[in-house]
C-alpha cells in the first residue's frame, strides 16, 4: 500500500516540476530532463534550473508560476490497491545452545532470506530485515510483562523490563529473493517478514536442543527460569 502511494504521489510531484521547469525554460514539457536534483533541456544541460530555484519560485514568487498551478511543490495522492494482500515473505533459521544448568540460551548462527520484490536499497531491506528480527528474538528469550497480587506492573522500567542487546543477538546472515508482487513496481512489504519468523525459529531451535531430554518449551519467553522449571519437571 505504501508503495503505491509514494510511487502516485511522486508522478504527481514530477510532473509538476516538469511544468515549473519547462515554463522556467521556455521549452516544451517533453523537452525537460530530471537529474541530479536540478531540471535540464534535452541535448543542451547548460540550459538548466535546481529544484530549490523552483521550489523558490513555487512558494515565493508565484506570479511567475504557468497558469493554473498551485503555489506549492506537493501531491497529495490516494491509492487502492486492486490485489489488497501483499505478503512479507522470509525464511527463519537459526541454531543455538542450551546450558541444562542454568537455562541459558545462546544463538550460534541467524539466517534470514526475505522476499520483497525489488529492492530499491539493500542497505534499508536489511536494517529492516534486522529490525524485526531482533524484536522477535526478544519476545520469544527475554520480554515478560510481570505483575503482582493486585495487577500492577512490576516492569516499568528497562532494567526491569529486559530487551535483546548486541550480546544476545547474533551477527545476521541476509539471503535475498527478489519476485515481484502485484503491486506498482513490484515491491512488497519487508518488516514484518523478520518480526513474524523470529519468534517460531527460536523456539523451534531450542525446542530441538531440549527434544533428547524429553522437553518442549511451549509459553513465552523461553526464559532460563523457564526452562530450568521444565528440565526439573522432567526429571522428576
Amino acid at each position: 500500500m505504501t508503495a503505491g502511494a509514494v510511487s502516485e504521489a511522486g508522478t504527481m510531484l514530477r510532473e509538476k516540476i516538469v511544468k515549473l521547469a519547462a515554463h522556467r525554460l521556455k521549452v516544451a514539457e517533453s523537452e525537460v530532463e530530471l537529474g541530479h536534483s536540478r531540471a535540464a533541456v534535452r541535448g543542451d544541460p547548460s540550459r538548466q534550473v535546481t529544484f530549490g530555484e523552483l521550489a523558490d519560485v513555487a512558494y515565493y514568487s508565484p506570479q511567475q508560476l504557468p497558469a493554473g498551478m498551485s503555489p506549492n511543490l506537493e501531491a497529495t495522492a490516494r491509492f487502492n490497491s486492486p490485489n489488497p494482500i501483499h505478503w512479507a515473505n522470509a525464511t527463519h533459521a537459526c541454531t543455538c545452545e542450551v546450558d541444562t544448568a542454568t537455562g541459558k540460551v545462546t544463538l550460534l548462527r541467524y539466517i534470514v532470506s526475505e522476499d520483497v520484490g525489488p529492492m530499491i536499497n539493500p542497505a534499508i531491506v536489511e536494517g529492516q530485515i534486522a529490525g524485526g528480527t531482533v524484536q522477535g528474538i526478544g519476545g520469544a528469550l527475554l520480554e515478560n510483562l510481570v505483575y503482582d497480587d493486585d495487577g500492577n506492573p512490576l516492569a516499568t522500567t528497562f532494567v526491569d523490563y529486559l530487551l535483546p542487546t548486541a550480546t544476545e543477538v547474533p551477527l545476521i546472515e541476509y539471503g535475498h529473493v527478489e519476485i515481484p508482487g502485484p503491486g506498482p513496481g513490484g515491491y512488497k512489504g519487508v518488516g514484518e517478514g523478520g518480526a513474524i519468523g523470529s519468534v517460531p525459529a527460536v523456539i523451534n531451535a531450542i525446542n530441538d536442543a531440549l527434544a533428547p531430554l524429553g522437553v518442549a518449551m511451549t509459553r513465552l519467553p523461553a526464559s532460563p527460569a523457564s526452562i530450568v522449571s521444565l528440565l526439573e519437571e522432567a526429571s522428576r
